[in-house]
């Protein structure tokens, strides 16, 4: 395994922090409670910043450092197990499409978004023991489109207004 070098390291842990940060405004200050799980998911963007200079590796434990922090913050119980639900079977889908090279920002943002809802449901239902809860998947897939699709347009344009030198030890 290639070793990472000082500077990478603390850009990724900038990475992070700026991803941990995001998940704290948009879950206390932008908390809107339309419906339970809806949420913009500003956060991803850092992850598919990560994604797209440094890899999937990067990506994996980027996102599931900053879900972890994000519990440290608010407690561990059963929003960070909903947390990392969504997030496990987002990650799933984002690497599959990612490995094919076939998907644009925009198909991996709004699929990881879609699946990050359905990964919540599937914990939710198997906590409470019950389908019903598959009820409310049109609504979160909707605004996971939707959400996916604005993180990616965010995530484009930082792209390409961010100069390459300041992401140490991108791939690309």
């Amino acid at each position: 395994m290639k070793k990472w070098n000082t500077r990478k390291l603390v850009t990724l842990g900038l990475f992070l922090a700026f991803g941990t940060v995001f998940n704290f405004v948009e879950n206390v200050l932008i908390n809107v409670p339309i419906m339970p799980g809806i949420k913009l998911g500003i956060a991803n963007t850092i992850t598919l910043i990560v994604l797209y200079y440094y890899g999937w590796k990067e990506y994996v434990i980027i996102g599931l450092l900053r879900v972890l922090l994000t519990a440290l913050m608010f407690g561990f119980g059963m929003g960070t197990l909903i947390a990392l639900g969504g997030w496990f079977l987002s990650v799933v889908i984002t690497l599959i499409l990612y490995s094919t090279k076939k998907f644009s920002l925009f198909g991996i943002s709004m699929s990881s978004a879609v699946f990050h809802g359905l990964g919540q449901i599937i914990v939710v239902s198997m906590y409470y023991q019950t389908w019903g809860m598959f009820i409310l998947f049109p609504i979160l897939g909707i605004t996971g489109l939707i959400s996916g699709l604005l993180i990616a347009l965010l995530v484009r344009l930082i792209i390409k207004h961010l100069p390459a030198k300041l992401v140490v030890g991108a791939k690309t």
